[in-house]
């Protein structure tokens, strides 16, 4: 659950990334300067794309190389890999050069000598462990060398399809589709729309009701925590009510501590810095230092300690209106469209794989159908483990299936995490008699069933528990000749591996269809 919230946080990164680059490019050429981001920006996806890639069930290779150090070294190249993502991530912020250490190439090293050991005690039971074990060597080897290629991005070849989606409109055509589209009551934003909007006159007239000094406080509280979910909302108030008490308790103890009005005006600037540059990642800090940023203006007028009490109490009564708004009107409970999540979560992993399938027939080419399809997949991914925590923040009857979620949230993590070994050695070359086989064959299967589980779970219909035909197909690809070519060897044991994750899919899909349905 760790590296899935983990990877929603890449993934959050990783968009933040492209469009601050899109913005920057606009209509026209990228410049010498933004084209080098570029490149770092198609190099992170690599390198995402290879460290979200499991290449077997790691607790079978932890039981099977238990009194090896194979896997020690695995770890310690990655630890080392990780660190250098850090140092790189530096190098860009500071616009310093980034120089790769060269002492991981004895790090690499190691883990090749004990593979070799490995394979030299020739143990029957090792052997395809010990294919799987290479994979992820030859995988960890091309992170090293990606690694190796961002110190000088300036020299990487230019991506053949470079493009990046803009999901903006372009005309009013598709401004006027996006709008009607979510003209709807069943639309989550419509809704939020709706919620916000009484909201805001609620919070109107109270202020006209009580006659408050500063009441405009209380409908910027209104606006700032009232949140699409109501588990974004409590987590927002509780924030906001948490951010306002520590910048009064820190404006009271200035206040005291130094009444020299110039003093206190050199505070409302450096609280304005630290309310700018947190307000986006810390809130409470970001509420803190605005409160700060307030209350010194006024002083500089005015009595500041007469606003402590009202500012106290126009966040309570602000954050009070959001909070029964989300409750009452229109809310959108994550488990009562848990259904449709996890749909577009396996849909999305359904198209991924139908566009590696179509890697491996045509070639390796990170373009922009296939770029697009993994991004989607992992921010599928990613909206999951989001639902699933604001779910956790609802009240109990409507987190009953939150247990579920969170299982299914471990499967199709798991499931992505082959899809992404399965394409992160795109550039194997699969001999021409099995392509058919296993592109033609094997992933349109998969892909059909990932898909029946998904239409099954949007449209709320019974699930069947097994299938026949997939065990068959695993059975199928697990059986692999000695002589049977390492290419396809790999290919076949991913694809083995993500027809092993349908069946528990299913289980749990039909289980939640089951439980939605007695509901």
């Amino acid at each position: 659950l760790e590296l899935a919230q983990q990877n929603g946080r890449v993934v959050a990164a990783l968009n933040a990334a492209k469009e601050i680059i899109l913005h920057r490019v606009g209509n026209g050429r990228p410049g010498s300067k933004v084209s080098r981001y570029l490149k770092l920006y198609f190099l992170a996806q690599d390198i995402h794309e290879r460290a979200s890639s499991s290449h077997y069930p790691y607790n079978a290779l932890t039981e099977a190389f238990f009194h090896s150090d194979v896997l020690f070294r695995c770890q310690r190249l990655l630890r080392q890999q990780g660190k250098a993502c850090q140092t790189l991530a530096e190098s860009i912020q500071l616009r310093q050069p980034f120089i790769y250490d060269d002492s991981f190439a004895q790090a690499l090293g190691d883990l090749n000598a004990s593979l070799e050991h490995l394979r030299i005690q020739s143990n029957p039971a090792w052997r395809g462990l010990l294919r799987s074990l290479r994979a992820l060597a030859a995988n960890l080897s091309t992170l090293d060398r990606l690694l190796g290629d961002a110190s000088n991005p300036d020299a990487l070849a230019d991506a053949t399809d470079s493009n990046l989606l803009d999901r903006a409109p372009r005309n009013l055509k598709e401004m006027w589709t996006r709008l009607r589209t979510q003209l709807t009551p069943t639309s989550l934003l419509f809704r939020h729309a709706l919620r916000l909007s009484l909201a805001l006159t609620v919070g109107y007239a109270t202020l006209h009701a009580i006659h408050a000094s500063q009441g405009y406080w209380i409908i910027l509280t209104t606006l700032f925590v009232c949140q699409p979910s109501y588990g974004a909302t409590r987590r927002k108030l509780g924030q906001r009510i948490i951010g306002t008490a520590i910048g009064l308790t820190v404006a009271w103890a200035l206040f005291d501590l130094f009444p020299n009005p110039v003093v206190q005006s050199m505070f409302a600037i450096a609280a304005g810095l630290v309310f700018f540059i947190n307000r986006t990642t810390r809130y409470t800090l970001a509420t803190a230092a605005i409160t700060l940023m307030v209350l010194f203006c006024f002083n500089q007028v005015g009595d500041g300690y007469g606003l402590f009490l009202p500012r106290l109490f126009d966040t309570l009564l602000g954050s009070l209106i959001a909070g029964l708004a989300v409750f009452l009107f229109l809310p959108d409970w994550q488990g009562r469209r848990l259904n449709k999540v996890l749909a577009n979560t396996l849909t999305c992993n359904s198209i991924y794989l139908r566009q590696i399938m179509q890697q491996y027939a045509a070639g390796k080419s990170d373009d922009l159908a296939y770029r697009l399809a993994r991004r989607n997949a992992h921010n599928a991914d990613a909206a999951l483990s989001t639902t699933l925590a604001n779910m956790l923040m609802e009240p109990g009857h409507f987190r009953k299936e939150a247990d579920v979620g969170f299982r299914f949230l471990v499967l199709s993590h798991t499931l992505l995490s082959y899809l992404s070994g399965l394409g992160a050695h795109r550039d194997t070359q699969l001999p021409t008699d099995v392509r058919e086989h296993l592109i033609e064959g094997a992933g349109n299967s998969l892909a059909a069933s990932i898909d029946e589980i998904a239409t099954g779970l949007a449209n709320k219909q019974p699930i069947a528990i097994q299938s026949d035909a997939e065990e068959g197909l695993a059975a199928e690809l697990e059986q692999m000749p000695d002589e049977i070519d390492e290419a396809q060897r790999l290919v076949q044991t991913q694809l083995a591996l993500i027809c092993r994750q349908l069946g528990p899919l299913r289980t749990l899909a039909a289980h939640l269809i089951k439980e939605t349905g007695a509901a």
